[in-house]
């Protein structure tokens, strides 16, 4: 019985140990991203064309190249920015729709940029490398002609129900491994507690799956600067189906 209890005790420990040394490497993977990200681009942040502008025009500038730079593409593009808490839908650089952002959280990486890094990093869209979301990116609705009218009568009384009822929450992986998430406003709900928490905690799960990997095998440190903003549900559902797979975002600091 006293054998049990010290290798109950040592078990306590070592998984303690093991949880304590994977939350201090957590902790020291924004500064290490920060740096890797500084060492990279250092020649390019030092380039005279750049440090010749004022940060303030080198702010203008670095937004005005990248939706130019999004102009030359045909499809939506999504515009993101902080200072106006505002999401945009563009194409070719005219503002099809702005949908304002009602709360906004950033990683602390975005804050230690200086007006230089933000024009290497934002001076063109990024490429969304890939997405998780809770709902379809395609929606395909099949309507055969009523018989006669009898049916059509039928058919136009028939009320559709345009309440969502699922949650609308979904990840866009950008280069340089910047994330946006996007979640819609929606009332608590039965039904979209479980869906939400199993998207909100199988993103964490996965973090702590990649985070022990990388620490065994001694390679960089998995972390991903984020944005998350909270819009519309009904909205932040038309954006996520409006842009495409592989379509471009700015980012407007």
């Amino acid at each position: 019985m006293k054998a049990l209890k010290i290798s109950s005790i040592v078990f306590v420990l070592v998984i303690t140990g093991v949880l304590a040394f994977l939350m201090i490497s957590a902790m020291k993977a924004p500064d290490t991203f920060m740096q890797d990200f500084r060492n990279e681009t250092a020649k390019l942040a030092k380039n005279k064309d750049i440090l010749s502008y004022p940060d303030e025009l080198l702010e203008k500038k670095t937004s005005l190249d990248a939706r130019l730079a999004m102009s030359d593409d045909d499809s939506i593009g999504i515009r993101i920015s902080l200072k106006d808490k505002a999401l945009y839908l563009e194409i070719q650089g005219i503002v099809l729709h702005k949908t304002p952002i009602k709360e906004l959280k950033t990683s602390s990486f975005f804050k230690h940029l200086s007006a230089q890094e933000r024009y290497v990093l934002f001076s063109r869209p990024l490429a969304i490398q890939k997405d998780e979301s809770t709902i379809e990116k395609d929606t395909w609705i099949i309507t055969y002609a009523p018989k006669d009218t009898i049916e059509a009568a039928a058919r136009a009384e028939i009320i559709p129900d345009t309440i969502l009822k699922e949650p609308v929450m979904y990840r866009l992986y950008l280069e340089h491994g910047i994330r946006i998430q996007v979640t819609g406003e929606l009332a608590d709900t039965v039904e979209q507690f479980w869906p939400r928490m199993k998207f909100e905690y199988g993103d964490r799960i996965n973090f702590l799956k990649a985070l022990a990997k990388n620490v065994t095998k001694k390679t960089p440190l998995p972390y991903n600067p984020t944005v998350s903003i909270l819009i519309d549900a009904k909205e932040a559902e038309a954006i996520y189906r409006a842009v495409p797979k592989n379509g471009f975002v700015i980012l407007e600091l």
